[in-house]
């Protein structure tokens, strides 16, 4: 008899089936049913307590309100997001669904002040991430000192701070390390650390090994602790390649050429004509320049000629105006008073918006972050420069420059050199003279077709 023919047998693997299915969807996918979640994971414990002196803790574990996804939000596991310092080795990360125990790969040691720090990203398994870090400070064995060190880690060339930059400050002897990451403006802040000398260094970690490699962007500098300091950190990328010109556009009706090069130039650079040579091919004749101008001129050429332009108008509108010098600083004053109004209540309504939609949703209102972006408080880089040509280049036509003396921050002086051609000027297609025959029709003789309609109405009739 056919084992499918079994009434017993076959309700026993049915059975079986069904149970080993709804094994499977246990461990996989989302929970069904409820409300929406929308909220990020909350802390409910950590152990050990922030600022406790303890033994050798087996791990430090932090206890969660829901499941925690393995996966953190633009990384790849939760060890990317973990920094123990002192640094000890690869952090080792247990996860535990609604938990996660942090532990360094060669160990806890005796009297040292750890801090475990989790960048912002963790989330849960509706992908709701928690955008501040989490942070625990305790002791194996010493007392945790109140220092501070505070700063920004500035990406130069972009002018802003680095997102998730790492910190690192290495005692005298080079044999301990403290980390720490900063916010998503490139602030900082390195805490209980002992008093003493140290080289701090920032860099980018594009790679996430929480180590300087030789293509990041870093800047470093030396202080000494005795309780509180402050560091800044201007990274750019430190090599002995010197700079190139990356392109070379020609604006102004072609008589001004825009050379950007692949990295700013340094601050005290200086162009002039003499080291322009720009020749044109193929016959070498040599376009002489006129005028060689940093960004920073440029900029401040601009801006005295907008300023005159501006003045001119002002004049202009004054003569027209019958108003008195009272009435129109008045008017003025009151029309100030009127923008700045509908900007805060453009800002509250948004508030108002927020707050609603937060509590429709069944989540926590977290106000946004309104501290303003740090700022430099170094002279900005460029990598742009202007050379004001005596004549117009010739459009279609390939040109190569030269220049000489460009100095990189890194104070490598180059010569860098670039073949380029003059864009020819864009005919517009949907321009058309009419009084033109189009080419396109064909240029027909009519055929008279008279006799023949008569023809057709005589046969009719």
């Amino acid at each position: 008899m056919s084992i499918w023919r079994a009434p017993a047998v076959r309700r026993l693997m049915v059975f079986a089936a069904a149970l080993a299915s709804g094994t499977a969807c246990a461990n996989q996918g989302l929970p069904r049913g409820g409300p929406e979640d929308l909220a990020p994971p909350q802390i409910l414990k950590i152990t050990p307590e922030n600022n406790a002196v303890v033994g050798k803790p087996g791990t430090v574990t932090i206890r969660f309100d829901e499941v925690v996804s393995e996966t953190p939000k633009g990384g790849r596991d939760l060890a990317e997001l973990v920094f123990i310092s002192p640094k000890s080795g690869a952090p080792k990360v247990d996860w535990d669904r609604n938990a996660i125990q942090i532990r360094p790969s060669k160990g806890w040691k005796s009297n040292t002040v750890y801090t475990v720090q989790i960048k912002a990203g963790l989330q849960d398994l509706y992908q709701n991430p928690l955008d501040t870090a989490i942070k625990v400070v305790f002791s194996t064995g010493l007392p945790i000192p109140d220092t501070r060190i505070k700063g920004v880690v500035f990406d130069w060339q972009e002018a802003k701070g680095i997102s998730g930059g790492v910190v690192e400050a290495v005692s005298q002897d080079t044999t301990i390390v403290y980390q720490v990451v900063a916010d998503s403006l490139g602030r900082y802040e390195l805490r209980n650390i002992p008093i003493g000398p140290y080289l701090l260094r920032a860099y980018a970690d594009r790679n996430n090994n929480k180590d300087l490699e030789p293509l990041e962007l870093w800047d470093s500098v030396r202080v000494t602790l005795t309780g509180y300091a402050e560091a800044e950190f201007y990274a750019i990328a430190r090599d002995t390649v010197g700079l190139r010109i990356a392109q070379v556009e020609p604006i102004d009706s072609n008589r001004v050429l825009k050379v950007t090069f692949d990295k700013p130039y340094a601050l005290d650079q200086f162009f002039v004509p003499d080291g322009v040579r720009l020749m044109r091919a193929p016959d070498s004749a040599r376009v002489a320049a006129r005028l060689v101008q940093t960004a920073p001129q440029k900029l401040q050429a601009d801006s005295i000629i907008a300023k005159r332009r501006a003045d001119s108008l002002a004049a202009e509108a004054a003569k027209k105006d019958t108003l008195s010098a009272e009435q129109r600083a008045r008017r003025d004053s009151i029309a100030t008073v009127r923008r700045a109004d509908s900007v805060a209540n453009a800002a509250r309504q948004r508030d108002r918006q927020a707050r609603e939609a937060a509590r429709l949703a069944g989540r926590r209102y977290v106000p946004p972050d309104t501290t303003p972006p740090p700022k430099l408080n170094r002279p900005r880089v460029f990598k742009e420069a202007y050379i004001t040509l005596d004549t117009a280049l010739t459009p279609g036509r390939t040109y190569r420059l030269q220049m000489t003396g460009v100095k990189s921050l890194n104070a490598i002086i180059k010569e860098p050199a670039r073949n380029f051609t003059v864009p020819r000027e864009k005919v517009d297609s949907t321009k058309r003279d009419s009084t033109k025959r189009d080419s396109t029709t064909r240029d027909t003789p009519r055929r008279d077709t008279t006799a023949a309609r008569r023809d057709t109405a005589r046969r009719v009739r």
